[in-house]
């Protein structure tokens, strides 16, 4: 049975999404980029400019079995059936889809991610120094870290190299949680987002929550700030 997909298109800054097919008896996967889309009416996806139209334009119009896949924010699969609308290659290389109603959508986590902000030093395989930003969602299968620093330009070459979390500002009460790299790409303009995965038993899930949740940057503000604040009671926060 199809699913209703169509509440969870929302283009993304730069998301990758896949158009696949067969065209002449071959079977074809281009990578193109969403740019947005006018509901109900079409996506509007962006070739690369070093993309051959000339090959690229021929499959897609005569596919005999046209379909999108790409993952979600919210880490969900979303695959379904396609047709083209129109195309033009100038002044850049686009496609016009048909918006899809229905297909099939199928969760990738194993479990749900809670939201964060809590400031964390990422370290990849002792390979440079720390990378400094915010943890911004946890669960049992893994960790989402954002940094706006510069990463190094050899970073996309170490997808599933060993990585290291450490979490804390106050050195007395730093730890660290090891994983795996899995997934690097720019969210935002400028904004990183790291996918590391880390297997976690429902209890070390259950301590880390409670650390990272009892100390967000809200409330350490409040404790570090607003003492020296008149215009807050003493009684603001009561542990």
């Amino acid at each position: 049975m199809l699913d209703k997909i169509s509440h969870k298109i929302v283009p993304t800054f730069n998301q990758k999404v896949e158009l696949s097919g067969t065209f002449a008896g071959e079977p074809f996967v281009f990578s193109v980029t969403l740019l947005g889309q006018q509901y109900p009416q079409y996506l509007i996806l962006g070739l690369g400019y070093q993309a051959r139209w000339e090959k690229v334009l021929p499959a897609i119009k005569e596919s005999e079995n046209l379909r999108l896949k790409l993952i979600s924010d919210e880490g969900e699969m979303i695959a379904a059936h396609v047709s083209l609308i129109h195309a033009t290659h100038f002044p850049e290389k686009l496609l016009f889809m048909s918006y899809p109603e229905q297909g099939i959508a199928r969760s990738l986590r194993q479990s749900p991610r809670v939201g964060l902000d809590y400031p964390a030093q990422l370290q990849v395989a002792n390979h440079f120094p720390y990378i400094n930003g915010s943890i911004v969602d946890i669960g049992r299968g893994g960790v989402g870290f954002e940094t706006t620093q510069q990463l190094p330009s050899m970073m996309s070459d170490l997808c599933d190299r060993d990585v290291k979390l450490h979490i804390g500002q106050d050195d007395q009460q730093r730890w660290s949680l090891s994983g795996r790299l899995r997934l690097l790409q720019e969210h935002r303009p400028n904004v990183w987002h790291v996918g590391i995965k880390c297997e976690l038993s429902v209890a070390e899930c259950e301590e880390v929550l409670y650390h990272l949740v009892s100390h967000q940057n809200a409330i350490d503000r409040l404790i570090n700030n607003d003492q020296s604040n008149d215009s807050y009671s003493n009684n603001t926060l009561q542990v």
